[in-house]
């Protein structure tokens, strides 16, 4: 039998970084409002707080999928991160009676969590395999 790790199946890589993205993100919500309520950070500068949370968020889910890739490392990591975008699209539609103001802060969370995971993918390939040289070559 093998002696090498167990491969997860594909999806599984993609699940685990969308809870990762997703816990981040909802850890990182609740340490905002604390911040909120406490009067550490102001209802103006919530909103900067948030995209960079989003945008954070899907950075970790993103290499994770990026270190473990299924179509390559930036493929994998866009993919995570449509689907933690599209979570959060799902929500806020889901959520607010008047819809999502796409022009406004709905679309920007949404390019934090792509950009975060275009991130992701540049930035999480960067692990190569080192060439084994043969003993006595230069």
């Amino acid at each position: 039998m093998g002696k090498g790790k167990k491969q997860s199946p594909n999806g599984l890589v993609f699940l685990k970084g969308l809870f990762l993205s997703l816990g981040i993100y909802l850890l990182g919500l609740l340490l905002v409002t604390l911040l909120v309520v406490k009067g550490a950070l102001t209802e103006g500068g919530m909103f900067p707080a948030v995209a960079a949370l989003c945008l954070l968020a899907a950075l970790a889910g993103g290499i994770l999928c990026a270190r473990r890739p299924v179509w390559g490392p930036l493929p994998s990591a866009m993919m995570c991160a449509v689907l933690f975008a599209g979570i959060l699209a799902a929500a806020g539609i889901l959520c607010w009676e008047e819809g999502i103001a796409w022009t406004g802060h709905g679309g920007i969370l949404v390019l934090c969590a792509l950009a975060g995971g275009l991130l992701a993918g540049v930035l999480g390939g960067g692990r190569r395999k080192k060439k084994k040289r043969r003993a006595g070559t230069l």
